[in-house]
């Protein structure tokens, strides 16, 4: 899934530029960031993201991210996706910290 979603960042600088990968950890959620600067999305195109078959891409398929997103639900997280035509786009991955119980 992160691969998926790094790739897609990579697509989206075709002349170089950035990625940001960060982690965190807040209120019990293990909370990462991947921004690129790339060309970005505009607000239809995000709502869009993860539909099967929705692509923006000449030669994407649309599977990628659908599948991307359903790992996500599976596992109890939350996806959400800030772009800007030009500006870049940022996908913003959340998932329930897991502690083990020590007895």
């Amino acid at each position: 899934m992160f691969l998926n979603i790094i790739k897609n960042s990579i697509e989206a600088i075709p002349y170089g530029g950035l990625i940001t990968i960060s982690v965190t950890i807040k209120n019990n959620q293990v909370l990462t960031s991947i921004k690129d600067n790339g060309i970005g999305m505009t607000e239809e195109q995000v709502n869009k993201i993860g539909q099967p078959f929705y692509t923006t891409k000449d030669d994407g398929n649309g599977l990628g991210l659908m599948v991307s997103y359903k790992i996500i639900e599976k596992h109890k997280g939350r996806i959400t996706i800030e772009s800007e035509p030009n500006k870049g786009t940022e996908f913003l991955i959340s998932f329930p910290l897991f502690t083990k119980n020590r007895t």
